[in-house]
């Protein structure tokens, strides 16, 4: 039996009637076939809905087929679990999926027989569904089924052979018994039985760093076999005619009742695009962290609402610190500001948070571990409230000591100079002499202030030439994946997403990015998870659609920041644009 043929309906012939000999009365040799199996075969509507029964059905239960068709057919099933069974019938048929149930069936005498029902999709020649076929038998006949007739097994093998993982299993002699359809595909190989020491020879196994052959010990389906719990251990495939799969296997020993080892299987997940993914991303902020230490510049991100922040370590190491040694609060940086500049730096905050500005520029020293003072230059951009009322501040610290030493070195050659032109005739032609060597010490300054002005400059187009997109959210439930509310997004960001993003901040995701949070609800799970977990985590990529209608695909990870906020850093992959 197939499931793209369909099932002549069931016309038993009523007993009360003479058999005529008319061959147009008489059934098809096909149904012939069907009447004659020892089980049920019934077929089902693409509602679920019975239109066909074998004339085995009038032998377990003692109705007709035909007055047991459509909503009748639910007569038959025991009335304590009729709802019930009516239900896992319509939700197994909506999952379009083949499915096994056990009813409970009262026969025309009274008594109850338990049955065990066997569904697949039905399809036309076209692959398209037309309704479900199957079996029905009694619990205590199924042993007892001849091989030929064993449904069960074929479905069960049907159902591997379409799971999207790779199944393994070995007898309990270590002699491989099964491989789906999946693992097959994965190793570009067919099924053999072997033992376990020539697994790895004709599968082509390897350790993790995809060199060295992996040992029969180190097996995980082996492991399993030995009565070890295998969770997500990696393997390399390395087939001879396709590219290398990375997998992650899972397994554990197949136990009988009685305790005694049958087997063992195992679970292939094949991981390869996520670990290129992730690779990529590594590769990314490798490139991300290299131009911000190049630039010797550390991260900050301060919340006004409970005054925590977060410093990163390079922020600290470039006062001398480690990353223990500092609060990360404002007070952590308010301690180490230089008290004559404090007053300056706090005036600044304040301005800057009246103005209503997105950008904050101020210069003061701080000190380091060592007890010395450095010239810092922070640069920030704030976000704000629906009321305009700052609640954040993200922004970087730049060490510009020698731009500022440059800078004071000049101010005392000039006010030498000014102090000479002042002396009497007598002390002319000595100070003429000594003019000279600070007008070279003066050029020799104003040349290092040019340096130290051109390193900045430098370091600004390091930062935006970055071409990663930065965006912080925030979300006040830990638990529902409609509570994201966009808080910065860098100059990065509008680029690669070509959308004006500071008039949106405050804005809850789903209204800026409906077709991402509509089709990637897991990444929103994810980053629900990054931020309970406080772990970064690579999303992988991820396709996002545009205001100009293209969709651009983009890696991203996820990172956490302080009073429940999460950062996506993002960037194109190599072939990141789809026409709209």
């Amino acid at each position: 039996m197939t499931s793209d043929s369909q099932i002549p309906p069931s016309s038993p012939p009523d007993p009360s009637q003479p058999v005529q000999d008319n061959p147009q009365t008489q059934p098809n040799p096909q149904q012939q076939i069907l009447d004659a199996l020892p089980v049920v075969v019934w077929q089902a509507d693409s509602q679920g809905s019975i239109i066909s029964l074998s004339v085995r059905w009038q032998t377990l239960t003692g109705y007709s087929p035909q007055l047991s068709l459509g909503e009748a057919f639910w007569n038959s099933v025991a009335e304590q679990e009729d709802e019930f069974s009516r239900q896992q019938w319509q939700r197994s048929c909506q999952q379009q999926q083949p499915f096994t149930l056990h009813l409970n069936l009262v026969r025309r005498c009274g008594t109850v027989s338990r049955v065990l029902v066997m569904g697949e999709l039905l399809q036309d020649e076209q692959s398209q569904q037309i309704g479900w076929v199957g079996t029905m038998q009694l619990v205590e006949a199924v042993a007892t089924v001849p091989p030929e007739l064993d449904y069960g097994q074929q479905f069960l093998a049907a159902v591997l052979d379409n799971l999207s993982n790779g199944i393994v299993a070995c007898d309990s002699q270590g002699v491989l018994t099964l491989t789906n359809r999946a693992t097959q595909e994965i190793h570009q190989r067919p099924f053999r039985r072997m033992p376990a020491e020539q697994w790895a020879d004709y599968y082509h196994l390897y350790r993790t760093d995809g060199i060295t052959p992996l040992e029969r010990d180190a097996n995980p389906l082996y492991q399993a076999l030995l009565g070890e719990s295998v969770q997500n251990v990696e393997v390399v495939i390395k087939p001879e005619d396709g590219p290398p799969h990375t997998v992650l296997a899972s397994g554990d020993p197949i136990v009988a009742q009685d305790g005694q080892t049958l087997g063992a299987v195992v679970v292939l997940q094949d991981i390869t695009e996520r670990k290129q993914a992730e690779r990529e991303l590594q590769e990314s902020e490798e490139r991300w962290q290299l131009a911000l230490q190049g630039a010797g510049d550390g991260i900050f991100d301060w919340s006004l609402i409970t005054n925590k922040a977060f410093l990163s370590l390079p922020w600290k190491q470039t006062l001398g610190y480690e990353e223990h040694e500092v609060e990360n609060s404002f007070e952590g940086w308010r301690s180490l500001v230089h008290p004559d500049d404090l007053e300056h730096a706090a005036a600044a905050l304040e301005a800057h948070f009246k103005q209503k500005e997105h950008l904050y520029r101020s210069e003061f020293r701080m000190r380091c571990k060592d007890g010395s003072y450095k010239w810092i230059l922070s640069r920030a951009q704030t976000q704000r409230d629906k009321n305009g009322q700052p609640i954040r501040m993200l922004g970087l610290h730049q060490d510009i000591t020698r731009q500022k030493q440059a800078e004071q070195k000049l101010a005392e050659i000039n006010q030498a100079l000014e102090s000479r032109v002042n002396t009497q005739d007598s002390q002319l032609t000595a100070a003429n002499h000594q003019n000279e060597a600070l007008v070279v010490q003066e050029q020799t300054a104003r040349q290092q202030v040019k340096d130290a002005q051109a390193e900045t400059e430098l370091y600004e187009k390091i930062i935006k030439s970055i071409q990663v997109g930065f965006l912080v959210w925030h979300s006040q439930n830990l638990t529902s994946i409609d509570a994201f509310e966009l808080l910065v997004a860098n100059p990065a960001a509008e680029r690669l997403l070509e959308m004006e993003l500071q008039d949106k901040i405050g804005d809850p995701m789903g209204s800026i990015f409906p077709d991402y949070v509509q089709n990637h609800p897991n990444d929103l799970l994810a980053l629900l998870q990054v931020m309970r977990s406080q772990q970064p985590r690579t999303l992988g990529n991820a396709s996002l659609l545009l205001p100009t209608g293209a969709t651009r695909v983009l890696c991203l990870r996820a990172f956490p920041l302080p009073d429940a906020c999460v950062g996506i850093a993002f960037e194109p992959t190599a072939d990141s644009w789809v026409e709209g």
